[in-house]
């Protein structure tokens, strides 16, 4: 730069070998200055003659002084010349003075190798932050002011109370508390945790990356004070972070992972009531050991005067839970059961056991427990009995309901045998120890519930609960409570199965692939009054957007003449109100929307031992189809995706 200068004085570099013997002289120095002003440069050295000044930090300042020029001497070159002049070498072209540029006014920012776009963990220095720096203006080396171009007040950078990091300003580092992204929002510094918990405190997640913001891999260890800042106290699952620590290296993509879970409670079991006499083919109630519970049958035993009827059994404990936080989860109590004596019952003393004081079948609806009237056949329904339509009371077949036959009763019907091909309709319960065996004729419908051994090519309309021992064999079924096949072989294949409640068997399908149907009954939630008043507000909206356009307001009101601004202000005011209001609505609606398919999201389908491929799940107007042997597993709604899952139970 400063062979491009130009020389104050014009003279020739002189040495001391070139000096006469003339009088004393101080070292001079000559200058060039680069073209815009701001740094001056050695351009011709004179060493001092006799017993004059040599060269000198004094002396370069009064040169410069000498010359003209405002800048601070930089001592740098300063002590560089000095060193190159006693050394006998060119002291030429050393820049010994600079202007001062303009400061140009900067934000605070985060200095650092970091790539923000990948996690830090705790105790990591991820950065350093500077401070914002004002605009100030500069000089050149003539006096001349350098105006800044930019005069913005620079915005500083703050770490954010509870963000998950902190600011050591001794060594102005900042350090991460957690495992997560750094992000920046409103000029605060946040660790955005990686790290989340679900509403139930049973279940911590962790989104695993390939590696750390400097690029190290991340290992569980790394992450582990992350959980236990957030007081997460049960042991990390090792298993799945490690198989999620792979695979993010594998892919280069993160990874959701479960990596806490709590131990759910187990819930106690209610009070029961015990009948004192049980059918010899009664198909009991599966235990989650797959055992019959012959107890709990449900049935409507036979009685005569006298007879014990049961006897009530107390609650049993449930087991407490504990969840991430090592809280302890209560179990659901188990309730007692309570029994109101009703017709033709009466309590001993005990409290808890109750006999018969007149012939008849066993009822026990909603907690009333009475003896009714019964008409009980000496045999089949068949030509020897006709069709049996009762106005009142209860049917105890003992024997089967034959093909053709019609057998419609307010009360319960309890068939010792089978049904077969037969129009059965209870106001109540149908109990049938047998099968239900409709060959695709017929129709079964109770309102209260249906129990039976097995049932085949059979339509079935339930009112509550559906419970097969055995099999369900290519059958039409609609439920409005849940359909049960566990008790025994516990297998439903082929046909379509309803339930408003949930479907539960050990196997679903066949390894034959037949189509099987399962379905969820839900119907979506149609609020009439918020959608008419949807439709009302988008027309009235569409009609005021037809008329003034869709432009903002401010634009709308600067095109619009003078004389007509008051109104065309009102018709704003009015078009802003009918968009709250519409809003307001889609909001509802929404809301109710998202409730449904919470609701939805706890009813399942579940199979305790297996689902063959050619099984359809049908839940929420999703489907899914199983394409291959899945073991133990739910089916359920997902509220978050809208979809259909499968889980392993």
């Amino acid at each position: 730069m400063a062979d491009n200068g130009s020389p104050i004085r014009g003279s020739e570099l002189r040495t001391a070998s070139s000096q006469d013997n003339g009088p004393s002289r101080d070292a001079e120095l000559e200058f060039s200055v680069t073209e815009d002003k701001m740094a001056a440069f050695i351009a011709s050295y004179t060493p001092a003659q006799g017993d004059g000044a040599p060269l000198s930090i004094a002396l370069m300042e009064k040169e410069l002084d000498r010359a003209g020029y405002k800048g601070q001497l930089n001592p740098d070159g300063a002590k560089f010349a000095l060193q190159r002049a006693e050394e006998g070498k060119s002291i030429l072209n050393v820049a010994l003075v600079r202007g001062i540029y303009a400061q140009e006014p900067e934000d605070a920012i985060i200095i650092g190798d970091a790539d923000f776009r990948f996690p830090v963990i705790p105790g990591m220095i991820f950065g350093t932050l500077t401070i914002p720096i004002k605009a100030s203006n500069g000089t050149n080396l003539l006096g001349d002011e350098i105006p800044v171009l930019k005069t913005n007040t620079p915005e500083s950078l703050t770490v954010a109370p509870g963000g998950g990091c902190t600011h050591d300003k001794e060594i102005n580092a900042l350090i991460s508390n957690t495992y997560g992204l750094v992000q920046i929002r409103d000029k605060q510094i946040y660790v955005e945790s990686l790290i989340s918990v679900s509403a139930d405190a049973m279940q911590a997640r962790a989104t695993i990356y390939p590696h750390d913001c400097f690029g190290s891999p991340l290992s569980l260890q790394s992450i582990a004070p992350a959980l236990e800042a957030a007081e997460i106290s049960r042991p990390l699952l090792l298993v799945a972070g490690e198989t999620a620590i792979k695979t993010a290296k594998e892919t280069g993509a993160a990874q959701d992972t479960a990596i806490a879970k709590g131990t759910e409670p187990i819930a106690g079991v209610n009070g029961w009531f015990e009948y004192e006499k049980q059918e010899a083919h009664s198909i009991g109630t599966s235990l989650e050991n797959d055992r019959i519970d012959f107890k709990e049958r449900g049935t409507h035993p036979m009685v005569t005067p006298g007879d014990i009827i049961g006897k009530i059994h107390p609650p049993v404990e449930g087991k407490a839970g504990e969840d991430v936080y090592g809280r302890m989860t209560p179990p659901p109590g188990g309730q007692p059961f309570e029994v109101t004596p009703g017709a033709h019952v009466e309590p001993l003393p005990d409290g808890i056991t109750y006999k018969a004081m007149a012939a008849g079948m066993v009822s026990l609806v909603n907690g009333e427990l009475s003896v009714i009237d019964v008409l009980e056949t000496e045999a089949d329904v068949d030509y020897s009995t006709g069709n049996l339509r009762l106005e009142k009371g209860s049917v105890h077949v003992t024997g089967c309901i034959r093909e053709g036959f019609t057998v419609h009763v307010p009360g319960h019907i309890l068939v010792k045998e089978s049904i077969e091909g037969a129009d059965v309709f209870a106001g109540g319960d149908i109990d049938v120890n047998g099968g239900i065996i409709m060959g695709g004729k017929g129709h079964l419908k109770a309102d209260g519930s249906i129990v039976a051994q097995f049932a085949a090519n059979s339509r079935i309309d339930c009112g509550d609960e559906l419970t097969i021992a055995h099999e369900v064999s290519n059958c039409m079924i609609r439920c409005k409570g849940s359909v049960t096949a566990t008790a025994g072989k516990g297998v439903i294949q082929g046909g379509v199965i309803a339930s408003a409640t949930g479907i539960e068997a050990n196997e679903l399908g066949s390894d034959l692939g037949v189509e099987t149907v399962l379905t969820i009954i839900s119907r979506q939630p149609v609020n009439k009054e918020l959608v008419k008043e949807r439709e009302e507000l988008r027309s009235r909206l569409m009609k005021i957007n037809d008329s003034i356009g869709q432009d903002s307001d401010e634009n709308t009101l600067a095109r619009t003449p003078i004389d007509k601004q008051e109104q065309m202000g009102k018709i704003l005011l009015l078009r802003a109100q009918i968009k709250r209001n519409l809003k307001n609505v889609r909001n509802k609606l929404s809301h109710e929307l998202l409730d449904y398919y919470q609701t939805l999201e706890r009813l399942s389908i579940r199979a305790k031992r297996r689902v063959h491929p050619g099984v359809v799940v049908k839940i929420g107007g999703k489907t899914l189809k199983v394409t291959k042997t899945l073991n133990r597993v739910k089916f359920h709604f997902d509220s978050g995706t809208r979809t259909i899952v499968a889980v392993n139970l």
